[in-house]
């Protein structure tokens, strides 16, 4: 009686779970490997010898790269000093590195869009990353910072009392902690970058992405449209179970969750 009253409470999230993830998935999987309802892999077979989609995917890979290791190189500062560093009110200053995200995120695209127009900046490589990097790094800092307010500081006394210089505290105990944070912030960043869409189409020029390729085959070509996604999802879930695992050795006391 106690667990039927227990499930209950999950219910409104298994019916999310059926009719928003399984059944739009299975409906997905099943125009991937169908044509004219019947079982085939021609659409995947089209995909890989087309030879543009996998250029365009590791194209976008390779933007997405860059765009989540830079907003990494920004973001753990940041969150690291915000921690660190003693101010009073730390709480406000994030808040103020998080405003952005109070925007709509096509808002943002057009604000910045006429921004570079103002000062004469063309779309192309450098303004897509520019844009990319500054739709993302709000997203990167939080993570991190939740996780290094986390960590126990009697970690940190610890270390100092055995006579560790400050690089190698922050080696080898608040950046091994900080691990899951990390992980955390390439996944928010790296996933949506590959299959961004109208981002890339206001600044990209002819860096031409993933997520516009994938718009080009709906609705007119379900089918390979649909290929292309199951492949993009089976690389990010992978992505996402490397990284996840990756992520263990820190996630002891200062997990993000």
């Amino acid at each position: 009686m106690v667990r039927k009253k227990y499930i209950m409470f999950a219910l409104p999230f298994i019916l999310f779970m059926i009719f928003m993830v399984l059944i739009p998935l299975g409906l997905l999987f099943y125009h991937a490997f169908s044509h004219y309802g019947e079982f085939t892999f021609d659409n995947f077979t089209r995909m890989f010898n087309d030879g543009y989609s996998l250029r365009v995917l590791w194209q976008s890979i390779w933007i997405a790269l860059v765009v989540t290791i830079t907003t990494l190189l920004i973001a753990y500062p940041i969150a690291y000093g915000l921690n660190m560093a003693g101010f009073k009110r730390k709480t406000t200053i994030l808040i103020l590195f998080t405003v952005p995200l109070w925007t709509n995120l096509l808002l943002r695209s057009i604000a910045l869009r006429n921004v570079f127009s103002l000062i004469n900046i063309e779309p192309g490589l450098g303004a897509l990353l520019f844009a990319l990097v500054f739709n993302f790094l709000p997203i990167t800092i939080l993570p991190i910072y939740i996780v290094l307010s986390n960590i126990d500081k009697r970690y940190i006394e610890a270390s100092r009392d055995l006579g560790a210089s400050p690089l190698r505290v922050f080696f080898k105990t608040v950046l091994p902690l900080s691990t899951p944070g990390i992980v955390a912030s390439i996944i928010l960043v790296f996933t949506p970058v590959v299959s961004t869409f109208f981002i890339s189409a206001f600044f990209g020029g002819n860096n031409y992405m993933f997520g516009e390729l994938l718009a080009s085959f709906f609705p007119e070509e379900f089918g390979g449209g649909a290929a292309r996604s199951v492949i993009l999802l089976a690389m990010l879930v992978f992505t996402v179970i490397i990284l996840n695992k990756s992520s263990k050795v820190g996630n002891k006391r200062g997990g993000l969750w």
